[in-house]
């Protein structure tokens, strides 16, 4: 076994010298020092797909695509990615258990829905009680949207999250985002 070691540690040199040789396997991998690879370029006609290099080229479209708009017409770009605040107005009377959330709707082609929750604020043994969340749909346009949260506690400190659920340009699926919270706000 101690035999091994110098052979194996060997490899672990570092050159000052880079040679490129083609490998032998045809594989995209050209070896430049010892010990250590860096893939060749892309095959003609393909190009590199960062997130998958060097297995992943994809074919090069022979059309331009056409980006899509962000944002629905007359309304002002959402480009800060800032969390805004949102307004809560707990419910009182027969209406108690609610609350009303104002936040500002940007639209936009890519929204799916917004999903409204509160998560309490109120520090309690055990595991603590989900409200779940309110899905809304937004109509096309821009403008200030309010979605009424229920199921929650009387006499509780809640904070309230807006997440906007976006399709992305060019992938399956959908992801989720922050865009509205509240401060602490008791209900009645």
């Amino acid at each position: 076994m101690l035999i091994l070691a110098p052979l194996a540690l060997g490899g672990c040199k570092s050159s000052t010298t880079a040679t490129a040789a083609p490998s032998p396997s045809g594989s995209p991998w050209v070896i430049t020092s010892q010990g250590s690879a860096t893939p060749s370029a892309a095959p003609s006609g393909y190009t590199a797909k960062p997130s998958t290099f060097p297995t992943g080229f994809l074919p090069v479209a022979s059309t331009t695509a056409t980006p899509t708009p962000t944002g629905s017409p007359g309304c002002p770009p959402d480009t800060a990615h800032a969390i805004a605040g949102a307004t809560v107005v707990p419910a009182a009377g027969s209406a108690a258990g609610s609350a009303a959330v104002t936040f500002y709707n940007y639209g936009g082609n890519d929204l799916v829905e917004y999903r409204i929750t509160a998560i309490s604020q109120d520090v309690l043994p055990g595991r603590q009680r989900d409200v779940g969340w309110t899905v809304m749909t937004p109509a096309s346009g821009c403008g200030y949207l309010t979605a009424t949260v229920t199921g929650l506690d009387a006499q509780t400190n809640y904070v309230f999250s807006v997440d906007a659920v976006t399709t992305q340009l060019g992938r399956d699926g959908t992801r989720a985002e922050t865009v509205a919270r509240s401060g602490v706000v008791t209900t009645l």
